[in-house]
Parts: C-alpha cells; sequence; structure tokens
C-alpha cells in the first residue's frame, strides 16, 4: 500500500464540517480531513494484518511526510503492536518524529506505539 492510497482511504471517512473543529481544536496549522479516531483505529488494523514490518515503516513514514492530521495519528497506529519484531527501525522513525510533535494528541498516539 502506498501513503497515496491510504491517505485516499482515510479521506474517504471524512466527516463534513469536522475538519474545522479538529483545527480550531488542536490549534495547529496543518491540514485537517474531518476523520474520526475510530475510523482511523479500523483501518490501521486492517493495513496492519496485511503488511510486514518493513512494510508498516515505509507506510508510517510516508503518512508522517504527508503532515495530514489523521495520517500522522496512522502512522503511530501502525506501528501498535505489542511484539513487533524487528523493532531497530520502528523505533528509528518514531524518534525522528519527536522533533515534530507540536500536538499532544499526535504525540500522546505517537507515545503509544
Amino acid at each position: 500500500m502506498t501513503p497515496e492510497a491510504a491517505l485516499a482511504e482515510i479521506a474517504a471517512h471524512a466527516v463534513p464540517g469536522r475538519a474545522g473543529e479538529m483545527r480550531a481544536y488542536h490549534k495547529v496549522d496543518r491540514t485537517y480531513l474531518g476523520v474520526p479516531n475510530p475510523v482511523l483505529n479500523d483501518l490501521t488494523r486492517a493495513w496492519r494484518q496485511g503488511l510486514d514490518v518493513e512494510a508498516r515503516v515505509a507506510l508510517a513514514r510516508g503518512l508522517w511526510d504527508s503532515d495530514v492530521f489523521e495520517a500522522r495519528l496512522a502512522s503511530a497506529k501502525l506501528l501498535t503492536q505489542a511484539r513487533i519484531r524487528p523493532d531497530d527501525a520502528v523505533w528509528a522513525l518514531i524518534q525522528s518524529w519527536v522533533p515534530g510533535f507540536d500536538s499532544w494528541a499526535i504525540a500522546d498516539h505517537a507515545c503509544q506505539a
């Protein structure tokens, strides 16, 4: 799966009017699509099941780089697993995100990975 395909899948679940509310609530200047968190949970759970660790890391990197709020949350959710092995690439990617934590919601999701 490409980041573009994943982003399109996320965007397909946008709730009209929700993006503006999210922007006002989070107070960070980036693109918001207006997709509820439970939808992101369902999407990323399905993606995790079909991707090996290397593909998950690549997809997470691409979604993070899009700077779309929901894509950044999905990036962290892609790396959520009790035992993900090998995990060196996963931890390196999460550590690379830390300087970009400009939103409590994104930091919270990334720290749960």
